[in-house]
């Protein structure tokens, strides 16, 4: 980053400094340099504008020749219309920023980083909305933990990290909280102003919501490839009201795509599309679609990709898991979870005291005690510390006997992965080392999956780039698309660290995270 602008922070003399500036004098870079000073700037002010809305807050109301009682509601309500009279704003938004205002005052570090530029109001907001639910002891250790490099994090990793930073603190706490919120389960519904309808389940259980989510996915990405010509959030929208009402009742997943094929043909060039049918009963269109010989039983593998410590699923420790792309999940739900998808893909990462990579593969071995048969797909990805590899852990855990041995054994192998550099195309093993190592795709702040992702050649194939575990990396449609034809370029400065360069010059730095990030030592004392 260039010094012209963030050798100064935030105040007065930035301000004076920022204001002389005629942005279009400015080259490029010094340009997104303005930008960033111009932030950390609002971050100070944004500070100050909460700190006066606390001030309000304690002000409010004056003492009354009446004597009415003014509880602490009565004097929040009191201070959010001040706020709301002297903005011309609403009372809820009044509120809401009140107790903004509040929240960051009951937390100094937090307030002391906003008004230091160390933190913008989105990052900050993530902060305030986790520590919310935590005792004091725990929000000091999570806010020790994340503090120092939340300004670099991008705002979705921020909150997973936090996530999953409260759950490692006091897992007992966290697992009673998920389950009172299930009990709350519910079905909202609200109309927009344009007469469309948002339909959603509110905190439903993980392991069935997220199958449920997998599920869609699975059926839409697969009407997509057989030929139905439309988006797929267009796609898995159908795919949801239609699961939900009669429509696809007594339809196999074949039977479905088929149907989805049919209500979302290709465009004809001759001649306009014709509007678009209302949906035939389900019946009928289950027989229009059959063909001899069409199954009508599941042909879709769904799943989710899982993420977690071996030691949880054993039972050994109360880390949670993580869902890629979605965030945390306590312990209960990640060994659930496993059991669902034992006939999914079980890979797994062997790795140091740091969290970081020293082996990987895939085991075709499960737990004695897992029950047989179960639906295919997904992906349960196991972190797997070196010393439970120890023979005499293995003869503590018969039911995991056959799972840790065999891992062990690929562990003392090593079989190197055998993969043609000439070729187009990663092999499985190269792709899911890819995969297993950089988490997501490496664009700055992208939490697309590296599973869902593309295998992309930093120096492209086309130019010769060799398909090596060096010159491979994930890259969602997007960003991929930016590099290979929008000017963005890509370098791997170091195992551990990526480098984009954009086309007005600005190097952003993407640091590859360890797999399994080490957990907070706990406070001396459990408060949640």
């Amino acid at each position: 980053m260039s010094s012209r602008f963030s050798s100064l922070r935030p105040g007065p003399k930035l301000g004076r400094r920022l204001a002389r500036i005629d942005l279009g004098t400015l080259p490029d870079e010094a340009l997104l340099d303005y930008l960033h000073a111009e932030t950390r700037q609002l971050s100070q002010q944004q500070a100050r504008v909460w700190a006066v809305m606390g001030e309000v807050g304690r002000r409010a109301p004056l003492n009354f020749d009446h004597g009415a009682v003014w509880t602490p509601e009565r004097r929040f309500d009191s201070a959010a219309c001040e706020i709301a009279a002297e903005l011309r704003v609403s009372k809820p938004y009044a509120a809401h920023e009140l107790e903004h205002a509040q929240a960051v005052q009951a937390m100094p570090a937090v307030a002391a980083a906003l008004r230091a530029g160390e933190l913008d109001r989105n990052r900050a907001l993530v902060l305030l909305d986790v520590c919310s639910i935590l005792g004091e002891e725990h929000r000091a250790k999570l806010l020790q933990n994340l503090l120092p490099k939340a300004a670099t994090m991008p705002a979705g990793t921020l909150r997973a990290r936090a996530q999953r930073i409260a759950i490692e603190l006091d897992p007992e706490w966290a697992e009673r909280r998920y389950r009172a919120a299930v009990r709350e389960s519910r079905v909202v519904c609200v109309m927009g102003q344009d007469g469309t309808v948002s339909l959603a389940g509110e905190d439903l259980p993980a392991e069935e919501a997220l199958a449920a989510m997998a599920h869609v996915w699975a059926l839409a990405k697969a009407a997509k490839r057989a030929g139905a010509h439309a988006s797929s959030d267009r796609l898995r929208a159908t795919l949801f009201t239609g699961l939900l009402t009669p429509r696809f009742v007594g339809m196999g997943q074949l039977e479905i795509i088929a149907e989805l094929v049919k209500q979302f043909p290709k465009p004809s060039t001759e001649a306009p599309p014709a509007p678009a049918a209302e949906p035939e009963p389900a019946a009928k269109s289950a027989r229009a679609s059959s063909g001899p010989g069409m199954p009508s039983g599941p042909v879709v593998p769904s799943g989710v990709e899982l993420r977690v410590g071996l030691a949880t699923l054993m039972g050994l420790t109360e880390e949670p898991g993580e869902i890629a792309g979605a965030g945390p999940v306590v312990a209960s739900v990640a060994r659930e979870l496993a059991e669902q998808q034992r006939r999914g893909e079980w890979r797994y990462a062997i790795v140091d005291d740091h969290g970081r990579p020293l082996f990987d593969g895939i085991t075709r071995q499960r737990p004695t005690g897992y029950p047989a048969g179960g639906a295919p797909g997904g992906i349960v990805e196991l972190h797997v510390p070196v010393h439970l590899l120890d023979p005499a852990v293995v003869d503590e855990h018969p039911a995991w006997a056959r799972l840790l041995t065999d891992l062990g054994q690929q562990y003392a192998r090593q079989a190197p992965i055998v993969q043609d550099p000439a070729a187009r195309l990663p092999g499985k093993p190269l792709r899911r080392r890819m995969q297993i190592k950089h988490r997501y795709c490496v664009f700055p702040g992208c939490r697309r999956p590296a599973a869902d992702s593309q295998a992309d050649h930093r120096r492209d194939y086309a130019k010769h780039g060799p398909t090596l575990e060096t010159n491979i990396g994930p890259l969602c449609e997007r960003h991929h698309d930016l590099k290979t034809r929008w000017g963005w370029r890509l370098i791997k400065r170091d195992d551990e660290t990526y480098v984009w360069i954009s086309p007005m010059g600005r190097r952003h730095l993407v640091p590859i995270e360890p797999v399994a990030p080490p957990s907070p030592d706990p406070p001396d004392s459990t408060s949640a």
